[in-house]
């Protein structure tokens, strides 16, 4: 089976502002309904990230590394419509909206382009025209001018500081008693929507790839590979834990749940304890599904569901 492509991260920056960044405004800032507003941000942050999602060729989905239920978009309508000019967004709809042409054009400078409107680039609006609270607006227009082009920057340690001597393991996780199914990074949580469910499921995915990054010994962080700024963690809290179990999900924060210890359980397989909790055991629930996917949580029982294979792991 082919390996699922994993997003890239950049961050992208205009050329003729090169010191800015292009962001999203997650704070709802100039928010239309649901959709965050684009916009060039004076310094990096998380909300500087993006994904890059190849879809083919020359095409790709643009996707904020924060949100990452969300596309950036061409509003080719009238919503917040200047000039001749349409508004960029980011929205959570799958659609041929999201999707860019983006093409190198020498000098280390890219154009992007609308695929639905390709006679649209993406261009920072530094005049001034339409900025808000100080940082410039973002639109698509049909001239061809020095605004159209940028720098797209990768951005291979998102989480880390400095740079890593060894990159860590790129894995995929699969319950023993579901030897089909992948732990995969699901959609929003339904009661946390700042979360992201975690599941067992059967199709290998970019979302069914992850990091192992080593804290010290066998403690690791469990990171998205698809998100990489997700981490696995136990929430060990009374919300939404049941039976005893307590909840998996994935978020932004970085603090001492993100930590699992991973130990050798038989030739092959490994349990993963939360840190935190170390009686509390990672498993799949084989009895709490639909036949394509299953739950995943913490319990404190030593059991064979506690088991899992970490392809691409070697302690």
């Amino acid at each position: 089976m082919q390996t699922p492509q994993i997003p890239a991260v950049v961050s992208i920056r205009p050329f003729t502002v090169p010191s800015r960044f292009l962001a999203t405004a997650t704070n709802k800032s100039r928010a239309l309904g649901e959709d965050f507003d684009v916009r060039i941000a004076n310094q990096a942050s998380e909300s500087s990230y993006f994904l890059l999602e190849h879809v083919n060729g020359a095409v790709y989905r643009i996707k904020p590394a924060t949100h990452p239920d969300h596309f950036v978009f061409c509003s080719n309508d009238n919503h917040r419509k200047f000039g001749n000019d349409f508004d960029v967004r980011t929205h959570h709809f799958a659609e041929p909206r999201n999707n860019w042409i983006i093409e190198n054009v020498g000098w280390s400078t890219f154009t992007i382009r609308s695929e639905t409107n390709p006679n649209f680039y993406l261009f920072a609006a530094d005049d001034g025209s339409n900025a808000h609270q100080g940082e410039l607006d973002v639109r698509t227009h049909a001239h061809h001018e020095e605004r159209n082009l940028w720098f797209i920057v990768t951005i291979p340690n998102i989480v880390h500081p400095y740079p890593l001597l060894q990159q860590p393991p790129v894995v995929s996780l699969r319950p023993v008693l579901l030897p089909q199914h992948y732990l995969t990074f699901a959609e929003t949580h339904q009661q946390f929507q700042s979360d992201f469910a975690v599941k067992a499921r059967g199709a290998k995915t970019d979302k069914t790839q992850f990091f192992l990054d080593r804290v010290q010994g066998n403690v690791f962080t469990i990171r998205s590979a698809a998100s990489p700024l997700y981490y696995l963690f136990c929430a060990n809290g009374q919300a939404y834990n049941q039976w005893g179990d307590f909840d998996a999900r994935f978020h932004t924060h970085k603090e001492p749940r993100n930590n699992w210890i991973i130990e050798p359980a038989g030739p092959g397989y490994w349990t993963i304890k939360s840190a935190t909790n170390p009686n509390h055991f990672l498993f799949g629930l084989q009895d709490e599904g639909n036949g394509h996917e299953f739950s995943v949580r913490t319990h404190p029982f030593v059991e064979d569901r506690n088991k899992w294979a970490i392809d691409g792991f070697n302690g």
